[in-house]
């Protein structure tokens, strides 16, 4: 007999309009968790995150727009652009309801500086204004690509053991990242010019943040390895 496929949630964005809102989720999130054997269930807005948490196997936070840096003790920055507050509520509440279950989260872009917040770290708000950053990590509105750029993985992290390479080329965009971390959860990989690039937690199963999009870069061998990993944890099988 064929196993389940895991139930993998992904929350989405919300846009209002006035007939209440839609949900808007790039399609190459879902295609990922598929790809990798995990089925992927769409989270709307107001939905019950505990029982959320009891009926789905893992949770992917993926990218979005910014996290109100009011929520780490910081007014907006001119280039800010706040995510929806239906939509930030739904996820902070369907996270903790998961990590409370040690269960399986990954979190994309977005969804890595939500992890880092959760935990009480902070965000710095316009890479472009810091001297240090010396690389593209956003593409200009003309531009159709987004840019590229390699990040060092810590071989002794979690991460380099489920993707299983050191270094990696990773489709980059963002123009916030992490400045200071969160309780209890480790750096593990940078850009070359120091950014940082992935988070973990090493008491938690699986409790992953990456900066980069790799679902933007399926066929790459760090995108399968990543997801492969993922829905394998999901399925209790990842030890």
């Amino acid at each position: 007999m064929t196993p389940l496929k895991p139930l993998i949630g992904i929350t989405c964005n919300w846009i209002p309009h006035e007939a209440g809102g839609y949900l808007r989720l790039d399609d190459a999130y879902a295609q990922a968790v598929a790809r990798a054997g995990g089925l992927p269930v769409l989270i709307p807005i107001r939905t019950d995150p505990e029982a959320l948490a009891e009926r789905l196997d893992g949770l992917v936070i993926p990218g979005g727009d910014d996290i109100d840096p009011r929520h780490y003790g910081e007014e907006p920055h001119p280039a800010t652009q706040t995510v929806s507050a239906p939509r930030f509520e739904q996820e902070w509440a369907t996270l903790k309801a998961f990590e409370s279950r040690q269960k399986p989260i990954l979190g994309i872009c977005y969804g890595c500086q939500l992890l880092n917040v959760y935990r009480g770290g902070s965000l710095y708000q316009h890479l472009p204004d810091l001297e240090s950053v010396t690389l593209q990590h956003r593409k200009a509105e003309e531009e159709p690509d987004h840019p590229r750029h390699f990040v060092q993985i810590e071989t002794d992290s979690f991460l380099y053991r489920l993707i299983g390479m050191s270094q990696t080329e990773t489709v980059s965009a963002h123009h916030q990242a992490i400045r200071e971390v969160g309780s209890n959860l480790r750096i593990v990989a940078h850009s070359p010019d120091g950014v940082i690039e992935a988070i973990e937690d090493p008491a938690l199963p699986f409790f992953v943040g990456v900066q980069w999009h790799p679902e933007r870069d399926p066929d790459a061998p760090a995108t399968r390895a990543l997801f492969q990993a993922f829905v394998r944890a999901c399925r209790g099988e990842l030890k």
